[in-house]
């Protein structure tokens, strides 16, 4: 103790740069630390890109027995029913609110006060973090069973970077067939990528999408998006498909804004700040994109915009994260209930 004493009193400076140097070994291990964990967590998407409910899950409450957020039982809704099945993210699901204030279950309940002599069942398809390709997966694989009369899809803005993603790791397009195999690697390959935007693009050719933040969609022109936006769309023509054939039910899309599309007032406090622009040069171009197809479509589309920048209700989100409350639920599941009115049918 005394030479290590003498050692710092001899040259003061030394205390200095002692302290630097375990201060940048404690960085160091904690930056290591994070990225251990972080490829882990990456590596469990990859190795299951579905990453559906499941029961006893603390994240996830109101599951049925096929571990969706229904009260509804397969073997319990019937022919004579009108069933509809809601698919979709976690703003479907009610990501923050209780089962009975999602947009689905809102939904039912203001079908069956405006159709009292039918029974009207919304199955909630919706989980957290899914896309449209994933949606696809689980309707086919247990879809069937509800006995739909109507499918319904919505889009959210986190949908066109996680759909190629789920669809490139699950098809093992391009490089993601060896994204696939070494995911640990892959993710750190990624973080670098990501570090070195700003002097070269390794990121978009090897993973199909920029690494500058998950909303890059709406910082760009759509041009440049165009890959991403045809991916949602081939599987819109799946999804619309399989309904048509299989379940024989219509197919319908609708597309609502987040918050910093159509205003600056909702959710100060969102932990996704600075992730966004809000109402930027680029932030509709998803809309511009959906406009262009609307009329060749072979399904109805829907956007919610107008909807969302006219409407006087406030605050539809929370304070502190950008998914609706349960007023925003409810504004959404009546624009959809006016939407779907002439295809809802009554008992003779």
């Amino acid at each position: 103790m005394k030479r290590l004493l003498a050692y710092f009193k001899e040259k003061p400076s030394r205390i200095f740069y002692t302290i630097l140097l375990l201060l940048f070994t404690a960085g160091l291990l904690y930056g290591l630390m994070v990225t251990v964990v972080y490829a882990e967590i990456f590596a469990k998407v990859v190795n299951d890109p579905d990453h559906r409910m499941q029961q006893g899950d603390k994240h996830f409450n109101g599951l049925n027995s096929d571990n969706i957020r229904s009260p509804h039982e397969a073997d319990q809704v019937r022919e004579q029913d009108f069933n509809i099945l809601f698919l979709g993210d976690s703003y479907i699901y009610g990501f923050l609110m209780a089962s009975e204030l999602s947009p689905p279950a809102q939904l039912e309940k203001i079908l069956r006060e405006k159709y009292p002599d039918q029974t009207i069942n919304v199955i909630n398809f919706g989980w957290t973090s899914s896309s449209p390709y994933l949606s696809y997966r689980l309707l086919k694989d247990i879809g069937a069973k509800y006995k739909p009369d109507l499918v319904l899809l919505a889009i959210d803005m986190s949908d066109y970077r996680d759909e190629w993603f789920y669809k490139s790791v699950l098809q093992e397009r391009g490089w993601y067939r060896y994204i696939k195999r070494f995911p640990r690697i892959a993710y750190c390959v990624k973080r670098i990528s990501e570090w070195l935007l700003p002097v070269t693009d390794w990121h978009t050719p090897i993973w199909g999408y920029s690494g500058s933040g998950g909303y890059f969609v709406a910082r760009q022109p759509m041009e440049e998006s165009l890959n991403l936006f045809d991916d949602v769309y081939d599987t819109l023509l799946l999804l619309n498909d399989y309904s048509r054939d299989t379940l024989h039910a219509p197919f319908m899309v609708f597309i609502p804004p987040r918050h910093w599309q159509y205003t600056d007032k909702e959710s100060p406090g969102t932990w996704e700040y600075g992730s966004f622009d809000a109402m930027g040069p680029y932030a509709l171009e998803n809309f511009r994109y959906f406009e262009s197809k609307q009329s060749v479509a072979p399904f109805p589309v829907v956007m919610m915009l107008e909807d969302f920048k006219k409407t006087e209700r406030f605050p539809l989100n929370f304070k502190v994260d950008s998914h609706w409350n349960k007023h925003g639920a409810r504004f959404f599941a009546e624009k959809v209930a006016e939407r779907i009115e002439g295809l809802i049918t009554t008992p003779d």
